[in-house]
């Protein structure tokens, strides 16, 4: 079919974006909702390099890429991209760096709309094929007309990429993806397309995206941190493995050349995904080392583990991605880090005279061109073998992120339905006394509310053992002092009752009973993925008023509490002495940290609600 159809062809849309680069060329990457550049992305690069997610290799080139704002200027560059709505493809930071995108992608009027309208607003230039000739067809019509389908106008397309952007050089990007054999098809269709390509015009250059999911030569170094880690990892790992679970040792196979080069290659091969997989992936390896052997520049870097549509489609790897992060240094990506990440090192590819991609560029072996500035999300130094930690992951998965999460929505649940019942009885003791303080000093709050005051406060040590068993992020030492007090003030009253009948209890009543309401409904609904706005606005508003009364609250009834303690008869007037030193030191605590702990909570106040309305006025 290549060589019979050599003329037909398509029409060529051009949009040309009226955006502009703001201010300088800076390399930027979405990292865990927050979009990482200068400073915070070297060092986020570095934190990746020494845990073992990237090799050194990698983060040394994402350095380079974040500190010469010159590479990123791809205005005199022509990208065509087989693929232009995938997932893992740079089209948009190609777009908002000018590059000029040549863009092959289905005839399907939503995926060109989106593209056209991410043109429209970027730097760049984007050239389509299209079925009839622009015109003046407006954006719609323009969408309803452009694409082509690679299975089935592989020829048209080749004939199409010859006729454009004459005498300028082209970086020809395989990017398209499909399930099953139609993958192997649609990587030979883009095969076809780009061994014409580099025959036809000069100096055009490939890139492809390596999977982690493969064979390759790897690093000694990574070779020894991933027998370290196997040697340090977790006991109930060891105790899953015995039990079937199928966790093997992530042993490298050492490997020597006839000129005594050694090599580490380490199998990270996922039989599940199929064998149709493999082989379109290994198509594009044929290809990156046959062209490059020829003089051609090829991209061809490994990508980590990304949560796309394609593959969390997949409920099996669904869940094993969601356990990964359990098997250090293993970590699973949103396609919006690592389409960023791996468009960081295809500039490098291309910018720097002395990487990999480079022809120019000595390799030990043709086969270590995919394993230079690797960014394989740990495959390459977990302890255990990529491929037989699914089962495990997925045992994980369920363990803490099902069982877990629902044991912590129940939970949270039930301080609230707790809290409520302190509020609702603090409210009806009120309602009974008329709202009168002298009626309210009378009535014996203590014996009304302790029970449940007591429980749920006490109850609140089981947070201290969440975050002892990592069910929760904060450190057990930090949650077990934020409630200490609490806990204590709640257990004085036990010891001297003659100080419950103080007022200010009521004090310590209203303040723990809203806050707490809010807080545990709050992160209930957190934990379902769920927002209200309301709520999240009093969880970080109420703590205006109800923070300071809670302090006063407390304070007051820490005096009334030692001054009421009638083991000072006891121990005779040589200690009555300590009453005041007793306080003041219980006082300390309270008093310097306060100022710290409420500008800590306004700031976060700001940095949720402020953050919020920040972002709703941008939208």
């Amino acid at each position: 079919a290549m060589s019979e159809f050599k003329s037909d062809t398509f029409a060529t849309g051009t949009i040309k974006g009226k955006g502009r680069v703001k201010g300088k060329h800076e390399y930027e990457v979405p990292y865990k909702n927050k979009v990482l550049r200068g400073d915070d992305l070297l060092v986020q690069i570095d934190r990746w390099v020494s845990q073992g997610v990237i090799e050194v290799s990698c983060g040394h080139a994402l350095n380079e890429v974040a500190r010469t704002e010159s590479w990123l200027d791809l205005s005199g560059l022509y990208f065509v991209m087989l693929g232009a709505s995938s997932a893992m493809g740079p089209f948009e930071f190609l777009m908002s760096h000018g590059a000029n995108v040549i863009a092959v992608d289905i005839d399907r009027p939503h995926i060109w709309k989106k593209l056209i309208g991410i043109a429209k607003n970027s730097a760049g230039t984007l050239t389509f094929p299209l079925k009839k000739a622009q015109g003046s067809q407006s954006e719609a019509s323009l969408a309803e007309n452009a694409g082509c389908n690679l299975l089935t106008q592989t020829p048209e397309i080749r004939n199409w990429l010859q006729g454009i952007h004459k005498g300028k050089s082209l970086i020809i990007g395989s990017y398209a993806y499909l399930d099953g054999a139609l993958f192997v098809k649609l990587s030979m269709a883009m095969d076809a397309i780009a061994k014409d390509l580099v025959a036809s015009r000069k100096n055009t250059a490939l890139a492809y995206l390596c999977t982690p999911t493969d064979c390759h030569i790897g690093t000694a170094s990574a070779s020894a941190v991933a027998n370290k880690n196997y040697r340090r990892s977790p006991a109930w790992q060891t105790v899953l493995s015995l039990f079937g679970a199928g966790l093997k040792r992530n042993t490298y196979k050492k490997v020597t050349d006839e000129e005594g080069n050694n090599f580490h290659c380490v199998d990270a091969i996922v039989p599940e995904q199929g064998p149709n997989y493999i082989l379109a992936k290994r198509l594009q390896h044929w290809r990156a080392i046959v062209s490059r052997d020829k003089g051609s520049v090829v991209s061809s870097n490994v990508a980590p583990a990304t949560r796309t549509l394609s593959v969390v489609h997949n409920i099996s790897f669904k869940m094993a991605y969601g356990g990964m992060k359990h098997f250090k240094p293993l970590e699973v990506f949103d396609q919006e880090t690592s389409s960023a990440v791996m468009a960081g090192l295809l500039v490098y590819d291309l910018m720097c005279a002395n990487s990999a991609a480079n022809p120019s560029t000595e390799l030990a072996n043709p086969l270590c061109l995919f394993s230079e500035t690797s960014f394989h999300g740990g495959a390459w130094r977990c302890g255990h073998k990529y491929s037989t930690i699914g089962t495990s992951a997925v045992l994980m998965y369920i363990l803490t992120e099902v069982l877990v999460t629902a044991y912590l929505f129940l939970y949270n649940i039930f301080q609230v339905l707790g809290w409520g019942y302190v509020a609702y009885l603090t409210f009806n003791l009120a309602k009974a006394a008329d709202f009168d303080h002298r009626t309210l000093t009378k009535q014996n709050a203590w014996g009304s509310v302790g029970v449940p005051l007591r429980f749920f406060q006490d109850l609140a040590l089981m947070e201290v053992v969440h975050a002892m068993l990592g069910m929760t992020s904060s450190h057990w030492m930090t949650v077990l002092i934020q409630i200490a007090s609490r806990i204590l003030l709640v257990e004085a009253f036990i010891l001297v009752p003659e100080a419950q009948d103080t007022i200010w209890l009521y004090g310590i009543l209203v303040a723990w009973g809203i806050t707490e309401v809010v807080r545990y409904s709050f992160y209930a609904l957190k934990l379902l993925g769920r927002e209200i706005p309301l709520l999240t606005w009093l969880r970080y508003t109420l703590f205006l008023v109800l923070y300071p009364l809670g302090v006063l609250s407390e304070l007051f009834c820490i005096h009334s509490v030692v001054n009421k303690w009638v083991g000072w008869d006891t121990v005779g007037a040589k200690y009555a002495g300590y009453k005041l030193p007793l306080q003041l030191a219980y006082y300390s605590l309270y008093v310097p940290f306060f100022p710290v702990l409420y500008g800590h909570m306004l700031h976060q106040r700001k940095k949720v609600l402020g953050g919020s309305k920040g972002k709703q006025k941008q939208a």
